[in-house]
Formats: C-alpha cells, sequence, structure tokens
C-alpha cells in the first residue's frame, strides 16, 4: 500500500470516528458523508456549498467553532469562509507531524492545544518543546504549522529556547502575510487607486503633448 492510499485509508477512518460522535445528529452526520477524503480542498468546498445554513453552523458547531473569535471579531466572515474553516477543523483531526519533537500526532476533538496555526487553524502537538515554547511567547506571537510552512514554501523559522521549533513571530510574520478577505479588498482597493493615478498621469502627458502641437502649428 503506497503513502497516499495509507493516508486515504486512515483518514477514512477517523472521519467514520467522527460520523459515530456525531451520534443522533442526522445534520452534521450528512455533512461528514458529504465531505470527501480523496478529493482535493475546493471540490469539498463546492460540495458542502449545496448544504443548508443550519447544516453548516451545526456541523461547525460540532466541530468546536464558535461564530465569534477570541479577539472578539466574527469568525466566518463570509459563507464560503465558514465552509472553509469546516474543512479546515476536519483535516486538523488528521494525523500530523510535529516540527517540534519530530513525531507524528494526533489531535481528538475537543482538544486545547497549546497553539494553532494562523493559517490553517491545525493545533500543535502537546510534547515538552511545545509546552517550553509556549511560556517564551510574547504579545503578538503567531505560530505556523509545519504544513503550512511548506505549503507556503517558508523558511525554516525558529523560536526563543528551541532551534528545532518552527513558530512564527510576530516579527517574521510581517514577511509573511496570510490572505483574508479584508486584505483582498484592500488590494483591490490600492490597485484600483494606481490604476487611477495611472490614468491621471497618461492624461497630463496627453494634455502637455497637445499643448506642444499646438505651439508648433502657430
Amino acid at each position: 500500500m503506497s503513502k497516499e492510499e495509507n493516508d486515504i485509508k486512515l483518514h477514512g477512518e477517523i472521519l467514520e470516528k467522527l460520523r459515530n460522535q456525531a451520534d443522533a445528529n442526522d445534520v452534521v452526520k450528512r455533512l461528514l458523508k458529504v465531505y470527501n477524503v480523496k478529493v482535493k480542498h475546493d471540490t469539498n468546498m463546492r460540495n458542502l456549498a449545496k448544504l443548508n445554513d443550519d447544516a453548516l453552523h451545526a456541523a461547525a458547531s460540532f466541530l468546536g467553532g464558535t461564530p465569534i473569535d477570541d479577539c472578539g471579531e466574527p469568525r466566518y466572515r463570509t459563507r464560503d469562509s465558514l465552509i472553509d474553516w469546516i474543512i479546515m477543523a476536519i483535516e486538523g483531526l488528521f494525523p500530523q507531524h510535529c516540527s517540534a519533537c519530530r513525531s507524528q500526532y494526533t489531535l481528538e476533538r475537543g482538544d486545547s492545544p497549546k497553539f494553532r496555526c494562523a493559517s490553517c487553524g491545525g493545533g500543535s502537538h502537546d510534547c515538552e518543546q511545545i509546552r517550553k515554547q509556549s511560556l517564551l511567547t510574547t504579545p503578538g506571537f503567531v505560530w505556523v504549522c509545519e504544513g503550512c510552512i511548506r505549503k507556503f514554501n517558508l523558511e525554516t523559522l525558529t523560536g526563543p529556547g528551541d532551534e528545532d521549533t518552527l513558530p512564527m513571530s510576530a516579527t517574521s510574520q510581517r514577511k509573511f502575510s496570510f490572505p483574508t478577505d479584508e486584505s483582498s479588498e484592500e488590494n483591490k482597493e490600492e490597485e484600483n487607486k494606481e490604476d487611477d493615478e495611472e490614468d491621471e498621469d497618461e492624461d497630463e502627458e496627453e494634455k502637455a503633448e497637445n499643448k506642444k502641437k499646438k505651439k508648433k502649428k502657430k
């Protein structure tokens, strides 16, 4: 059996365990049946989008999600962000590789890890290295799981106290900003502003050119 086939088998077993935990909650069970471990993220996004809002919110609640995050901000700003969170919450229960102790670990539904990945929301391992790291964090500290570091081609980042850990400090975060709905809108506004400025510059150049032509004719 290949690694990919083994991963699919293992992920399927974890998904089945989640369905059993849903017990009599048929709405959540249905969503967990719609999610498919064999397809890509975008396909699962499209499939889950066919379910109604009640099913999505019920599944998010079952997986530990709340409408408001720890900072008092809405956790799901759009329907797509809610679906995306559900998928990441499911996949966050699949086996992960700990960047600190270099071992594989699996989180259970309801666990409260020391850190949550700033990108995917996956939880950290409860190993000695991570526990030490949690005591040395400062305000603004951001942790990124190894999977996302590889996914986004980030450089290996180290934290105080253990050169093998791969957390992300507030300073390092400035080198890599995670895409958000707000940042996307800000980028669009900035691009539109730049386009308007370029158009204005072109208009000024055109006016200047026309003035030169008129002077030559005189």
